[in-house]
């Protein structure tokens, strides 16, 4: 997938936090770490919406675990066959 370019503003302690996990190594730049905020943004949208629909109709174990189990496979699977590589 092709990558735009954004301007994005954000606070000092923003920046602080997002340059210590760089330097920590958790990311190797700070435009990862923001993608990966971003990601985690979605995932917890997602979460949001599914919670919601649990209140309207209530799911089985067997439902969850089938619903985790896609959103690994879509969300993360790939990013740690990445990393072993």
């Amino acid at each position: 997938m092709a990558l735009k370019s954004v301007q994005v503003r954000l606070t000092e302690q923003q920046l602080k936090t997002i340059d210590q996990k760089v330097k920590k190594g958790d990311y190797p730049s700070r435009s990862e770490a923001i993608r990966d905020y971003v990601r985690r943004a979605e995932l917890f949208e997602l979460f949001n919406r599914f919670f919601a629909m649990m209140e309207e109709k209530p799911v089985s174990e067997q439902d969850l675990e089938r619903v985790r189990q896609r959103v690994w496979d879509k969300k993360y699977a790939q990013r740690v066959k990445a990393k072993a590589s």
